[in-house]
């Protein structure tokens, strides 16, 4: 049941093990050591109903929220480093509806830190669900109709309704993981950046990092069109949940259906890439880290890998890094001086970054295939980082 190519023994063993115990009908990883390929391989299927499909290296995965650092905020770190936006602008600054109830206070900084004060989540999508135009999106596939106009709809509305946000806390007070932030986010990098942000990442971080599997499915653009979104001719994709709501088993199309209801491009999730490009982007992060050429700026690297200074947070920007106590990467990586930085998405999915000991580990799975209900993926993923360091060596 796997497919792969450099192989670690020991990785083999606990994903193959992880797969028996049904952590995810698929699981797909890149390890890289050094700079080089130490570790490629996939198990199990990319899709158990309606039909069964094995799992390939070539699979796409529906990354979730690693759309947060593999998009947004590596798409802002280069916006940093080119002076087009300060990490201190106000987010009024380039959206003039997000004001008043002390929004005027947010930063830039504050989106990356998830120390805004907004929300950890809100479902918008209902309200565009409820909506005549907007709620053509959620039809079954098959009764699906002028989604161009559903999605322009659907992005117009969860605009609105992420801008009317009100605060929870004071800006820097606390550190909370938000959506609503980096879907805000998302926008200030349109305002600041002249463009989508799909055409945005593309140009500005895929196309200069050779992530040639690294997309988002832009349903609102190819709606426009008619027939199949382009992106998804010619591509596999492994599935995600079985959506009562949308009518399908969700494959190639966002599973976030605050996403969804935008078309499939947000600052929050939408991205879609195999593990290779997650860990080739952890590398270009690493590389700028360590002073190494990367189209990364080094000092805009270090300053996004460090810890913001919201009480209790264990936030950079745009990244996570290890707990104390309990973190997804383990005991053995992460615990060097320069630290290590990573992010996890919803769908089972995880990049993580070992600065000092220079390894980049993409864990990638469907676990929420058909159902959400399994979460077995949260005692796998430590499991599966020790095993990676003990195979390397360290």
């Amino acid at each position: 049941m796997k497919s792969r190519g450099a192989e670690l023994a020991p990785v083999t063993d606990v994903l193959e093990q992880g797969w028996r115990e049904g952590v995810a009908p698929g699981l797909s990883v890149a390890i890289l050591f050094r700079g080089s390929l130490a570790h490629a391989s996939a198990h199990g299927e990319a899709q158990v109903e309606p039909v069964a499909r094995p799992l390939t290296p070539g699979h796409l995965f529906d990354v979730a929220s690693l759309t947060k650092v593999m998009a947004t905020a590596t798409l802002a770190a280069l916006l940093v480093a080119e002076r087009e936006i300060a990490l201190d602008d106000r987010i009024v600054r380039f959206l003039p509806g997000f004001a008043g109830g002390g929004r005027d206070a947010v930063t830039v900084r504050h989106l990356l830190a998830h120390a805004s004060g907004l929300p950890a989540w809100r479902p918008y999508f209902e309200a565009a669900m409820r909506d005549p135009v907007a709620g053509l999106a959620f039809r079954p596939p098959a009764e699906r109709t002028a989604l161009a106009e559903a999605f322009a709809r659907g992005r117009a509305i969860l605009r609105a309704a992420v801008l009317a946000e009100p605060l929870e806390a004071t800006p820097g007070a606390r550190a909370l993981y938000s959506d609503p932030g980096f879907m805000l986010l998302g926008w200030v990098l349109e305002k600041a950046g002249g463009g989508p942000l799909d055409e945005l990442c593309r140009d500005r971080v895929f196309a200069p990092l050779a992530l040639a599997d690294t997309f988002f499915v832009d349903e609102h653009a190819d709606a426009s069109h008619g027939g199949t979104p382009r992106r998804r001719e010619g591509r596999v994709f492994a599935a995600t949940e079985r959506c009562e709501h949308r009518g399908e088993v969700n494959c190639g199309a966002v599973n976030d259906d605050n996403a969804w209801a935008m078309g499939g491009v947000a600052g929050h999730a939408g991205l879609f890439s195999t593990a290779r490009d997650v860990a080739a982007l952890g590398q270009a992060w690493l590389d700028a880290l360590r002073g190494r050429p990367s189209p990364l700026d080094p000092r805009v690297a270090l300053a996004f890998a460090r810890r913001d200074g919201a009480p209790g947070s264990t936030r950079a920007l745009g990244w996570d890094t290890p707990s104390a106590e309990g973190s997804s990467l383990g005991t053995r990586l992460g615990r060097g001086p320069l630290g290590a930085i990573g992010h996890l998405g919803f769908t089972g999915v995880s990049l993580w970054v070992d600065v000092d000991r220079e390894v980049v580990a993409a864990l990638l799975t469907n676990r929420c295939h058909p159902s959400r209900e399994n979460e077995r993926i949260k005692a796998f993923r430590p499991r599966f980082h020790d095993a990676a360091a003990a195979a390397l060596g360290l």
